[in-house]
């Protein structure tokens, strides 16, 4: 009987084995997991590697300074001729780099006027600039910068003059970065008040115009 038995059991494990081996040719030419068709989708699961989480790489942000990058410039500067003329204005406006390291930038400007003698006056106007950062380091840079806008007022500045004048300017400052996609400006520059002859009143205005600022990334 035991020899019986054990002639039972050989011929079963001898065709278990055929049969694995005969689901497993073709599944393996197929890419077929054959263990887990046998046992189970479980076995298959348990065996294949997990998938890998998807990489999401954010985009770098533009250089300051690269070409047809925008920036919002929010800006407020002190002009004066020591001679008892000051105007003080906010400025807001959009720089465009044209190429690397070359801004064109477009203001909308108010402020006050206040003269020695006379009553203030309100003032609002516009300007375009263009800056050269001759030395662009990663943090900080240096500019040079001229422009020109066009100034109204309430009342003539400077005094004996007109109520609309044009503001020829020139100067040269630092940016420094002040926290991420954000920098810092500052600058001194030579700011004219004047009508350009348009009228035979034409005192004008040279004065010294100290301004600071912060540029956003957008």
């Amino acid at each position: 009987m035991l020899i019986r038995a054990e002639c039972c059991a050989h011929r079963a494990l001898t065709f278990a084995t055929a049969c694995v081996l005969a689901v497993a040719g073709p599944c393996a030419a197929a890419g077929v997991d054959a263990r887990a068709l046998l046992l189970g989708s479980d076995a298959g699961e348990a065996g294949a590697p997990a998938p890998e989480p998807a990489r999401t790489n954010a985009p770098a942000p533009a250089r300051f300074g690269a070409k047809d990058s925008l920036r919002l410039n929010v800006e407020g500067d002190w002009a004066g001729n020591f001679e008892g003329t000051n105007i003080g204005q906010g400025r807001i406006g959009i720089a465009w780099f044209f190429v690397d390291d070359f801004e064109l930038a477009f203001y909308g400007s108010a402020g006050y006027a206040a003269e020695t003698g006379a009553s203030g006056a309100g003032v609002f106007g516009g300007d375009l600039q263009l800056r050269w950062h001759l030395f662009a380091a990663e943090r900080w840079s240096i500019f040079v910068s001229g422009g020109c806008g066009m100034i109204g007022s309430s009342s003539p500045v400077p005094v004996g003059g007109t109520n609309f004048n044009f503001t020829p300017s020139a100067g040269a400052g630092v940016t420094f970065d002040a926290w991420e996609g954000t920098r810092a400006y500052v600058s001194l520059r030579w700011y004219h008040v004047s009508n350009a002859g348009t009228s035979s009143n034409n005192p004008g205005f040279n004065g010294l115009d100290f301004w600071v600022g912060l540029s956003f990334a957008l």
